[in-house]
């Protein structure tokens, strides 16, 4: 007959939960990098003002 010890217990619990928080953190670690590529692509799509010649002299 076997018996679990407390601390067995205790040990499943924790190595749950470090692995809980390791997986938000994972998740949070792709959400900004999908949000920084998206933002990059994004980015050099649309030509911003300072891509634009500048006008030099008085307007016509």
């Amino acid at each position: 007959m076997s018996q679990y010890s407390p601390q067995r217990h205790q040990h499943g619990v924790k190595k749950k939960l470090v692995e809980g928080v390791g997986g938000v953190l994972v998740g949070a670690a792709l959400v900004l990098l999908m949000r920084g590529l998206v933002k990059r692509r994004s980015a050099d799509t649309d030509p911003t003002p300072s891509t634009t010649p500048a006008t030099s002299g008085d307007p016509a």
